[in-house]
């Protein structure tokens, strides 16, 4: 195994994820995306540049827009992928809004001669994956970022619900069974530290999940529990 092709979740555009599946796997691993619409992918990420995938500009015409307004956005600025399709004849896509957050830079050349935008970071996530906490907006592939930077994490899960009027955020962390009480703390005040740095002073309650306790997954993983 030399070569590992991530697709399907933003796992291989979070680079603390790639690199423990790198890790694990002793493979390099590269990010690629595609929609059962357009039958193909639509972006890779060449070995010369990690962390941006090329768009297949030859293939598709991409906007990124603002998914309130509906305007394109400049470069660098966050928005929803717009996607349009010259590959199937049969069922053409014409601007389709396709729920997908990116950001657009402009084209670089690689080694390999493309000279297409990339995406920088790949699928940052999706519109509906957003959530409001408190006048704040959680994104669960920028906490993912942050908890992978801890060796000692196994798997953690995302939870929101309300008391009163006042919402509230709980990250679950499942630490592995080596990590002994002293250091876990050390962590668990890392993560509150980190996450409220990313997030504009909110504030996370980070618990200690027990052995086993938190939902594994093969497919899509869905860490983000919205209780309210």
């Amino acid at each position: 195994m030399h070569t590992v092709i991530l697709s399907g979740e933003p796992a291989g555009s979070i680079p603390e994820t790639k690199a423990l599946i790198e890790s694990q796997w002793g493979a390099k691993c590269f990010d690629t995306a595609g929609m059962t619409e357009i039958s193909s992918i639509f972006m890779f990420e060449p070995a010369d540049q990690p962390g941006g995938c090329h768009i297949i500009e030859d293939h598709f015409i991409e906007q990124v827009i603002d998914p309130e307004t509906g305007h394109e956005v400049a470069y660098g600025d966050s928005g929803e992928r717009v996607t349009t399709s010259f590959g199937r004849t049969t069922i053409p896509l014409i601007r389709y809004r396709t729920a997908d957050m990116v950001v657009k830079v402009p084209h670089t050349v690689s080694t390999s001669g493309r000279t297409w935008d990339l995406y920088e970071g790949g699928i940052l996530g999706r519109v509906d994956d957003m959530k409001l906490v408190r006048g704040t907006n959680v994104y669960p592939r920028a906490v993912e970022s942050i908890v992978r930077s801890f060796d000692e994490v196994d798997e953690f899960q995302i939870r929101i619900h309300r008391e009163g009027i006042r919402d509230e955020i709980t990250l679950a962390v499942e630490p592995y069974d080596h990590v002994a009480d002293g250091r876990w703390m050390q962590v668990r005040d890392d993560l509150m530290r980190e996450l409220a740095d990313a997030h504009e002073g909110l504030r996370f309650h980070v618990v200690r999940a027990s052995s086993g306790e938190l939902p594994r997954f093969e497919l899509k993983a869905k860490r983000l529990v919205d209780a309210r």
